[in-house]
């Protein structure tokens, strides 16, 4: 019971607060923050200042965790398990193989017109469905 007494309590005291703040006007909140912390307009600055420096950091972490992925994958995807001539004679292999399969179909372009990551792409995904052999 006394809980209960004690959370209506709480609960009139913020709610008179909030009131009492709301009905308070700018000029009166002003020269409460000024007695209580100091000049609003450098106190502005200091935020606006802080904010800038937060924005900055931020943007350059980013910028750092995007080269850092770009280097990755460019340190992955140069690196072909085989020679890409290698690459492309294996996938025009599996091409022609599958050619009259119906259940075996690819986008209707040629293989020279693949890029070197697209090729080995394929044949990853080829050796993994099991249609390529090691």
């Amino acid at each position: 019971m006394t809980e209960r007494k004690e959370a209506k309590g709480l609960q009139s005291l913020r709610q008179t607060l909030a009131d009492d703040i709301m009905d308070a006007s700018d000029k009166e909140i002003l020269a409460q923050f000024a007695e209580d912390v100091g000049s609003p307009d450098e106190n502005a600055t200091r935020m606006r200042t802080l904010f800038e420096k937060t924005v900055l950091l931020a943007n350059k972490e980013r910028l750092h965790s995007a080269r850092a992925g770009a280097t990755a994958h460019k340190a992955s995807s140069s690196a072909s398990p085989i020679p890409i001539a290698e690459a492309r004679a294996r996938l025009r292999r599996v091409l022609d193989a599958h050619a009259h399969d119906k259940g075996f179909t690819l986008a209707a372009r040629k293989e020279s017109e693949l890029s070197d990551a697209d090729v080995v792409d394929m044949l990853e995904v080829m050796r993994e469905l099991g249609l390529l052999s090691e």
